[in-house]
């Protein structure tokens, strides 16, 4: 099975938000020795409320640090593009704890997402079809 954008499952939405928040990091500022997978994943994964307002805060240094380079700018704005089109699906307030079937979901949602690379300019529209380009930063994945 592979990413569905349109899955309204809220745990589903928050993992596919939690693998862009984590690409954009990775494209801002490379590799490092502890990343928001690395710190944050079992806590917005189990709790999501307390967790998801300080990574999007943060994720907007991210993006300005993204959009500051030319080279990267259309990288910016594609995960721009994916987290507005994410959050459009999720309610009001963020669910303050996920039981364990959603955890699954939500691990479900972060690996469909993990992969999604921003198509190339001359095979789609950019606005219709996100994903981290090879060509710009691509972000290098780890197990």
């Amino acid at each position: 099975m592979s990413l569905d954008r349109t899955e309204s499952d809220q745990a589903y939405r928050l993992g596919r938000l939690f693998a862009v928040l984590e690409n954009a990091q990775r494209a801002a500022l490379g590799r490092l020795n502890a990343s928001v997978r690395d710190r944050y994943y079992g806590a917005a994964s189990a709790t999501p409320a307390s967790v998801f307002p300080s990574l999007l805060r943060t994720t907007t240094h991210h993006l300005a640090a993204l959009h500051r380079d030319r080279r990267t700018r259309g990288l910016a704005v594609w995960f721009e593009r994916e987290i507005d089109e994410i959050m459009r699906g999720l309610d009001m307030n963020l669910p303050r704890q996920l039981q364990p079937l959603g955890q699954g979901r939500f691990a479900i949602g972060y690996y469909h997402q993990r992969h999604t690379r921003k198509p190339a300019p001359e095979a789609a529209d950019p606005a219709s079809q996100p994903g981290p380009d090879s060509a710009e930063v691509a972000p290098e994945f780890e197990e």
